[in-house]
C-alpha cells in the first residue's frame, strides 16, 4: 500500500509500475483498452481512478481493483476537511460501528420462548384415571375462616 497520502493515485501508478515496466501512458491506455487522455489525466493528477479504471488496471497489472479504489478513497481523505458544525448521533440504546446500529442488550435478560406444539387435550381431560393405581377420587368442600370455599380431593 503506497504509504503518502499527500501523493495522487497517478503518482503511485508512474512510480511502481510505469517507470519500472518501461512503459508510457500510451502503451498504458492501450493494454487496458481506455482513452490515452484518460490515463494521462490520471498521471497528471487532474483525474481519479474510477471503479472502471480500477477493473481495467487490476485486470492489466493482475492486482485486486479494491487496491486502486482504495488509493483513490485515501488520497481523497487526505484532501477532505472535516466540518466542525456536525453533531455526532448518540442514540440512546444502541452501539454504532462499522456493522450499523446494533441494540445493547438489555440489562434484565429476556426468557426464552418455548414453543411446544399444542395437542388436543381433551381425551387426556375425559380419560378417567385407573382405579387401581390412584383409588376412587372423592370430592369435598371445604370452607376457610375467611368466607372462600374449595373442592379438594380426598
Amino acid at each position: 500500500m503506497w504509504k503518502y497520502p499527500e501523493a495522487h493515485p497517478g503518482a503511485f501508478l508512474r512510480a511502481r509500475f510505469l517507470e519500472p515496466l518501461g512503459l508510457s501512458a500510451s502503451a498504458l491506455a492501450a493494454g487496458c483498452r481506455m482513452p490515452r487522455s484518460r490515463v494521462s489525466d490520471i498521471l497528471a493528477g487532474k483525474r481519479g481512478i474510477s471503479a472502471d479504471t480500477a477493473l481495467r488496471l487490476g485486470a492489466f497489472f493482475r492486482t485486486e481493483p479494491e487496491q486502486w479504489l482504495a488509493l483513490q478513497a485515501n488520497w481523497e481523505l487526505s484532501r477532505a476537511t472535516p466540518d466542525s458544525e456536525i453533531n455526532p448521533l448518540d442514540p440512546p440504546g444502541f452501539l454504532l460501528g462499522p456493522l450499523g446500529a446494533t441494540p445493547l442488550p438489555s440489562r434484565r435478560p429476556k426468557r426464552p420462548t418455548l414453543n411446544v406444539p399444542e395437542r388436543d387435550t381433551t381425551e387426556l381431560l375425559a380419560a378417567e384415571p385407573d382405579p387401581e393405581l390412584y383409588g376412587p377420587r372423592v370430592h369435598e368442600e371445604v370452607r376457610y375462616p375467611d368466607g372462600t370455599r374449595a373442592m379438594v380431593v380426598k
